[in-house]
């Protein structure tokens, strides 16, 4: 077990405060008996709630202190005897009093510490939202960086062959893309230079020319985040055509809607 990381995880703040689950409780206390920094760990954030209860305890109103005074000035007279006189009253407190008082002074604390307690935890569970949120785009930066050299890697195969496709007269407007088909494992990428994005619902269709039958090498959208498109692998491919299909494709290529072709 990191012990760092599991005191930092928040758990000894859910176990003290009653928060954690009966599993996680569990856990923690069997952590706590085989890892001593973790007791202690503990043991300094319940000190650190008591002085902070202590500290931060709010002032009784004016109105609380008057009925706590009240009741510890409740007196009981009791007459003296022995010599027939009455001595002079005595003031008797009893000790009880003390104890409520006491219940009363805590329990106006314990509501502004309520309140503090519970605006802390929302300020810790904000950050750990943005620190989960922070941790998931690094994760996404380093899945596209690790795409990118992916990428760099293909474009330095030696096996690679490469075709441009161009507009044909009938697109009804100039694009351009490339495409790489390696000779070895037979996959097959793409290298959109211009195409105009599609309607919602079109999308594009990338075909391979097979002694002059077309055959189908999958649909695919244009991403400004990737460089390249990997389609279905192909055997000996003559030529490449991309058409304008309903969405999810065809099995046929719509031949007025082709946009760019180009031979191997």
């Amino acid at each position: 077990m990191n012990v760092k990381e599991y005191i930092s995880s928040g758990i000894i703040e859910s176990y003290v405060l009653g928060l954690a689950s009966d599993a996680e409780r569990q856990e923690f206390e069997a952590a706590c008996a085989q890892y001593p920094a973790i007791a202690e760990a503990r043991d300094r954030f319940e000190l650190q709630l008591e002085e902070t209860l202590l500290a931060e305890a709010a002032a009784p109103s004016p109105a609380l202190k008057a009925r706590i005074t009240a009741a510890l000035e409740e007196e009981a007279v009791l007459p003296v005897h022995g010599d027939g006189l009455s001595a002079a009253p005595v003031r008797r407190i009893n000790p009880w009093k003390w104890v409520a008082a006491a219940c009363i002074l805590l329990a106006a604390g314990s509501v502004y510490w309520a309140i503090s307690l519970n605006s802390r935890m929302s300020s810790l569970e904000a950050k750990q939202q943005q620190s989960s949120q922070l941790a998931a785009q690094l994760d996404s930066n380093r899945s596209a960086l690790a795409e990118m050299r992916q990428e760099a890697e293909t474009l330095r195969n030696p096996n690679l062959k490469m075709t441009s496709l161009q507009s044909v007269p009938t697109a009804p407007t100039r694009s351009n893309v490339t495409v790489f088909w390696d000779s070895t494992s037979k996959d097959v990428y793409l290298l959109i230079r211009n195409l105009p994005a599609p309607a919602s619902d079109k999308q594009y269709q990338l075909w391979a020319l097979i002694d002059k039958k077309p055959v189908d090498l999958g649909v695919f959208e244009i991403r400004q985040d990737r460089l390249m498109v990997k389609m279905k692998n192909v055997q000996n491919a003559q030529a490449f055509a991309i058409t304008l299909e309903p969405k999810g494709g065809s099995p046929t290529p719509t031949l007025k809607n082709m946009y760019v072709y180009g031979e191997l």
